[in-house]
């Protein structure tokens, strides 16, 4: 039997949206996830995630929303960090799917945002489609697509660059070359740092860039403390012109940076 005909005996992986930020799950949920997505969420009982702990407290959080209909406690839950990780199960990809050659539904969730983009799974997802299951993504927050939607930069070509180097000399050549890359495709550029070295990566940004090319920063996407500004990189300087101003708004605060030459 092929595998597009064995589709229909098959469980469906569910590519579930976690949150963003530290907000409280049960005030951020109803805001940021439609409730059918919360119901669906709420009826799987097999699942992978980056953190056992983390994912049971999202979903405490939508059972006060929608009722689960399996206890935390009755779940299968196994944890995947990437295939480079060290996952406590120590299964492979194939094997974490075993339910869903038995026809039972799974669900794959992030850390924050959505699986396979900016975070794991999408080796997990990669190996569903080839035992033949379905996929289904469920709507929630990407900061990635939130903040290119909020900064007035090129939606129609864009780059995601993940995280950019920690040293401070390779992190301003590799802007530099992004900005160059930026200036001749006309191609936004976008890429998220650790929060608490936001502020070396802004001055970074400011020290490196021309004064022309435009800077968008986003904050605490989707949360109520959110913030999100663009402007050229010369009012940056003059807003931001010492690590004080700069940590006022940006330490220790989730946040994605975009870039247009």
């Amino acid at each position: 039997m092929s595998k597009l005909s064995n589709a229909t005996s098959l469980g469906c992986l569910y590519l579930i949206p976690n949150t963003l930020g530290g907000e409280d799950r049960a005030i951020q949920l109803p805001r940021v996830i439609p409730t059918e997505i919360l119901k669906q969420i709420a009826s799987l009982k097999n699942w992978i995630v980056e953190d056992a702990k983390n994912a049971r407290a999202l979903l405490s959080a939508v059972n006060q929303i929608t009722p689960l209909s399996n206890s935390l406690q009755s779940m299968q839950m196994n944890e995947w960090r990437g295939p480079q990780s060290k996952n406590k199960t120590g299964l492979k990809p194939h094997e974490l799917l075993e339910p869903i050659m038995r026809g039972e539904d799974i669900g794959l969730m992030s850390e924050a945002g959505v699986p396979g983009v900016a975070d794991p799974g999408a080796e997990i997802v990669y190996m569903a489609h080839q035992l033949g299951a379905r996929v289904k993504p469920l709507v929630g927050p990407s900061s990635i697509l939130l903040g290119l939607m909020a900064s007035g930069l090129n939606g129609q070509c864009f780059s995601f660059q993940g995280y950019l180097p920690v040293d401070a000399a390779e992190r301003s050549k590799r802007i530099k070359q992004l900005e160059q890359r930026s200036k001749q495709n006309h191609e936004t550029q976008l890429w998220i740092e650790t929060p608490y070295r936001n502020t070396a990566m802004l001055e970074s940004c400011l020290g490196s860039l021309s004064s022309q090319t435009q800077l968008c920063i986003a904050v605490d996407l989707s949360l109520q403390s959110e913030w999100i500004w663009t402007a050229p990189v010369s009012e940056w300087q003059n807003r931001f012109s010492n690590p004080v101003a700069m940590n006022a708004v940006l330490k220790n605060r989730p946040a994605i940076f975009l870039m247009l030459a």
